[in-house]
């Protein structure tokens, strides 16, 4: 079983055929959990036991120069971590990295973490969102909306129906969440 990335265009009212994506973004392996900057010129994605990985899932980035997509980066040692480390969400500002990790540090069996991208172009070390998003049970799939206020998640700690039921949190104007 391969997970890949495909891509389809639209003409008029119409989609087209979808499509794979280039070599450089896929592989033999398992490649999932894109993320699009908002300029359309990075994306964010997780693969597994790749060589030269830091953990089980590691993020990369690849960037779009002309037509095609560079070959994929690791994010590195500060970002990833020995742990998995997936699902990958970018705000609109193009400032923030919000992803689901296992690693040391966090509330439960999985959290919702941030990285900042910094003036030099190196990202900040992850900080976990807290008790208001995170519980000690299972926190994924983060979407942060375009408004950069308004974070989706799935938990499994917070009270639902059940399983990995579905949430969203507002950031409060220090910067905390909901």
């Amino acid at each position: 079983f391969n997970e890949d990335f495909f891509v389809s265009d639209r003409s008029d009212s119409l989609w087209l055929k979808a499509v794979r994506m280039e070599k450089t973004l896929n592989t033999r392996d398992n490649e999932g959990a894109l993320a699009l900057s908002p300029d359309g010129r990075f994306i964010f994605f997780a693969a597994c036991n790749r060589e030269g990985g830091f953990g089980s899932c590691d993020i990369y980035r690849s960037e779009r120069k002309g037509g095609n997509w560079s070959e994929p980066e690791n994010l590195g040692p500060v970002v990833n971590s020995p742990q998995w480390d997936s699902q990958p969400t970018f705000s609109s500002d193009g400032k923030t990295l919000y992803f689901a990790s296992k690693r040391q540090g966090g509330k439960g069996s999985s959290d919702i973490w941030k990285t900042e991208l910094l003036h030099d172009n190196t990202w900040s070390v992850p900080v976990n969102l807290g008790d208001n998003i995170n519980t000690s049970a299972e926190e994924m799939a983060p979407f942060i909306h375009p408004d950069d206020q308004t974070l989706y998640f799935s938990s499994k700690g917070h009270q639902g129906m059940g399983g990995l039921d579905l949430f969203l949190s507002r950031k409060a104007v220090d910067g905390s969440w909901q």
